[in-house]
């Protein structure tokens, strides 16, 4: 593994806004007599603060606006032999298995719709296409990802086990469970093997009385099986073992992966990735590893 860094120049109270948002985001509480970060909402931020905010970290802080508000009364919905769901509208084929939650409005968006789509072709067969999302159906996001064989005109879904993964990092357990992930973004490499990325990460204080705050980047390879089933454990790209403070930083945040998949490449079927590291120190950087395994 070799890395780069690529600095981003942000004005002191930009860093300041987008920290407290990502506070917000993971509800990373503190004890009694802590300070804690004020609320904050999609809506206060600049434009520099949106374009760089992830959209797993927007949609969240919507959802936590939102929550505020008065829960409007649900009527249950009855689903009917394909779950509710028509698997096209149109041309336009349904990718993902499951319905949208029907959820209280007090839990920070556990009724969204999949969301931070991405999609790859198998450059060595056109039919075989892999498409990923943040899915909501276990309530809170997590990877997802469906695979297809006949060109998209159907799927089967597929879940990469991110559950847990080696606890190495994170005080030399055996096993490092996880909350929640998302951020997925999936590609191919020139011999027919399929990746698929995923950030994880703990909430912490003020949402579970678990004091770990950690967050993670790992990637899976689906070996010559399409996208049907993946690896495990996950391989790290980053760990970030934080436990019990007011901030919950550092954050490793909104990554995304590429595969060079042209043969003949001097850096052919190499895997790139890339995120964002949120410091304690305001410092705001895009890093970049890659593999060559």
């Amino acid at each position: 593994m070799k890395k780069r860094s690529l600095r981003i120049s942000m004005t002191a109270v930009a860093i300041l806004a987008l920290l407290l948002g990502a506070l917000v985001y993971f509800q990373f509480g503190a004890s009694s007599g802590s300070a804690r970060a004020q609320d904050i909402g999609f809506g206060s931020l600049n434009k520099i603060q949106k374009r760089i905010l992830s959209g797993f970290l927007s949609s969240e802080i919507d959802a936590h606006s939102a929550s505020r508000q008065t829960a409007r009364v649900r009527s249950n919905y009855f689903p009917t032999s394909d779950d509710g769901c028509p698997q096209n509208r149109g041309s336009n084929v349904k990718v993902n298995q499951n319905c949208l939650n029907v959820s209280d409005a007090d839990l920070q968006g556990r009724g969204q719709a999949n969301n931070e789509t991405a999609i790859a072709i198998d450059p060595n067969n056109s039919k075989h296409v892999l498409a990923s999302a943040n899915d909501y159906r276990r309530g809170d996001g997590n990877c997802y990802g469906a695979f297809s064989l006949d060109g998209g005109r159907n799927w089967a879904d597929t879940t990469v086990p991110m559950g847990f993964t080696r606890g190495t990092a994170f005080g030399n357990v055996a096993r490092q469970y996880w909350q929640a992930g998302g951020d997925t973004s999936v590609a191919w490499d020139t011999r027919g093997n399929a990746y698929f990325d995923c950030q994880v990460f703990m909430r912490g204080p003020g949402t579970t009385n678990n004091p770990d705050q950690s967050s993670a980047v790992y990637v899976f390879r689906s070996t010559k099986n399409n996208g049907g089933s993946w690896n495990f454990p996950g391989r790290p790209v980053v760990e970030a073992h934080v436990s019990g403070t007011a901030s919950g930083l550092p954050l490793e945040d909104k990554p995304y992966m590429t595969v060079d998949n042209h043969k003949g490449s001097p850096f052919q079927d190499r895997v790139y990735v890339t995120w964002t590291l949120f410091a304690a120190d305001g410092t705001s950087y895009i890093y970049e590893e890659y593999s060559n395994d």
